[in-house]
């Protein structure tokens, strides 16, 4: 396993390192769809904001319907399936109703809000008072047919770290087996 590190930090990113500057009380402003793919799935971001579906508890996983942001004091992270096995994300912030999409698209054929991870392992593992997120992902996928089937081989897997400002996620460290 590598660990390559960004801004040179060597140790593994904790939730406490990366305190939330304020949590969001009050009604969240309506998403932002400013582009095709956030509009293709307006219908699941509006209720992830409105009624808290596919809203979870980073640590337990459990859905937590109409209790507001779940990441950073101010985000929700609105997760969905895409079939088996695939998982989409995306991320709003309630204050400015601004959509991101997660920072690890597979790129052309793959969804811009699809999560590339890998099962045994959770994808996502956020708090409401951190601005850290942890994903566990795999970077690449590569295809190869065997008797006209599809197989697909995950590569460069592991934990990334992720930490939320003005700009958006931005990677910091992870750790590739």
């Amino acid at each position: 396993m590598g660990t390559a590190s960004i801004w040179g930090q060597e140790k593994t990113p904790r939730f406490e390192e990366y305190p939330a500057a304020e949590m969001f009380k009050g009604t969240p402003v309506d998403p932002q769809l400013s582009t095709l793919e956030e509009r293709r799935y307006r219908t699941v971001i509006r209720n992830g904001v409105t009624k808290g579906w596919g809203v979870e508890d980073g640590e337990t996983g459990k859905e937590i319907l109409g209790r507001g942001p779940d990441f950073a004091g101010h985000y929700f992270i609105i997760t969905w399936g895409c079939g088996s096995p695939c998982l989409m994300a995306a991320v709003v912030d309630a204050k400015t109703s601004r959509v991101y999409p997660p920072p690890f698209h597979h790129g052309p054929g793959h969804s811009y809000f699809q999560v590339p991870w890998a099962f045994p392992e959770r994808a996502l593992e956020y708090r409401l008072n951190s601005r850290l997120l942890i994903t566990n992902i795999c970077e690449t996928t590569t295809e190869t047919r065997t008797d006209g089937r599809p197989t697909y081989q995950n590569q460069q897997c592991g934990p990334h770290y992720f930490v939320i400002g003005e700009r958006g996620l931005q990677l910091i460290q992870r750790v590739l087996e």
